[in-house]
């Protein structure tokens, strides 16, 4: 299975990917967190959102670009790369928020978003509440960055992933 040459190369972007994100969420949940009465929803957190879901989406398309590079003959290469770069982020995202939830509890505990959440859900244990809502958002996540890395991995592969051309050589000149 990972003998696919664009499988690779979409596991380890995705990687690299993934290690990009998970400063992006230490720096922002961690070091420079929100404060207890600003939510999700307010303009410069969604502002920021969409630039990472764009900066994501022209990422995975490179990833679909490289992805054809490494295997042409195959046509579906792009969407392989791009799918499995989407997969891998989809579950690095997961534990790495698992793991900034858990270790930095008292901090992801006063945001506004998942205190009101977590009041109207009925659930005694917050931290519970949140790593259970973060797996389910996984599960989600997984099927959604898999589906759209894939489209995104192929549209780059066939736009940018242009063919290895053989070596010139030159005819013998008997």
């Amino acid at each position: 299975m990972l003998r696919q040459p664009a499988l690779r190369r979409g596991i380890l972007d995705g990687l690299i990917i993934s290690a990009a994100l998970a400063v992006l969420i230490l720096l922002t949940t961690v070091v420079f967190p929100s404060g207890p009465d600003e939510s999700d929803d307010d303009p410069e957190y969604l502002v920021q959102w969409f630039i990472t879901v764009g900066i994501l989406v022209i990422l995975l398309i490179a990833v679909g670009a490289r992805g054809r590079r490494r295997q042409p003959e195959l046509q579906q290469s792009g969407a392989v790369a791009g799918a499995a770069a989407g997969g891998v982020v989809a579950v690095m995202i997961t534990v790495i928020f698992l793991l900034v939830n858990n270790i930095w509890f008292g901090i992801v505990s006063q945001q506004h978003d998942k205190r009101i959440a977590f009041a109207n859900s009925g659930w005694h244990s917050m931290r519970a509440y949140i790593n259970v809502n973060q797996l389910r958002g996984g599960i989600v996540l997984l099927i959604v960055l898999g589906v759209v890395g894939g489209v995104l991995g192929w549209i780059g592969g066939a736009l940018f992933g242009g063919r290895k051309t053989a070596p010139v050589t030159s005819p013998d000149r008997g």
